[in-house]
C-alpha cells in the first residue's frame, strides 16, 4: 500500500547545494519558483529529494546537528543515506571531488555494514554505507 517517496531539505544556497547533489547522480525532476520559495525535486534512481530555499533570511542548521555522535540523541531526523557497492570507491570519489569537509573515517556498523559521513554545504549529515 505504501512506499517511500522523499525526503526533503532547507537549504540557503539552492545552486550550491544542487551543485553538490548533482555530482552524486541526482537530476532535476521538477521545479517550483516564486518571489517566496524554490522548491527543486532531484532524483536518484528511486530516491527523490526535495530542495527549499527560501528567498527571506534562513535559520541555519543548529550546530548539534551537524555533529553525528551528538545530533542522534536529539530527536528528530538525523541523516539520509546513500548506498554504495565499493566503500573505498566512494571515499576516493568523495575525496576526488572535495565533497567532504574533514577526513573520511569508514566505520563498521553494529549491523555489520561498512559507511561514514559526510556534511552537504549547509552541514546536513548524509551517509554512504556499503550496500549487500
Amino acid at each position: 500500500m505504501f512506499s517511500f517517496n522523499h525526503v526533503s531539505i532547507s537549504t540557503d544556497n539552492l545552486e550550491k547545494s544542487l551543485e553538490f547533489y548533482k555530482k552524486f547522480g541526482f537530476k532535476i525532476k521538477k521545479e517550483y519558483h516564486d518571489k517566496m520559495i524554490d522548491i527543486v525535486m532531484v532524483s536518484l534512481e528511486n530516491m527523490i529529494l526535495e530542495i527549499f530555499h527560501y528567498h527571506q533570511e534562513e535559520k541555519p542548521l543548529p550546530e548539534h546537528s551537524k555533529n553525528l555522535e551528538v545530533d542522534l540523541k536529539t530527536v528528530g531526523n538525523k541523516h539520509f543515506g546513500l548506498g554504495v557497492k565499493n566503500i573505498e570507491k566512494a571515499k576516493k570519489f568523495v575525496e576526488e571531488n572535495n565533497l567532504n569537509d574533514s577526513d573520511i573515517i569508514i566505520n563498521k556498523g553494529r549491523l555489520g555494514k561498512p559507511y561514514f559521513f559526510i556534511k552537504d554545504p549547509n552541514g546536513i549529515l548524509m551517509e554512504i554505507i556499503e550496500e549487500d
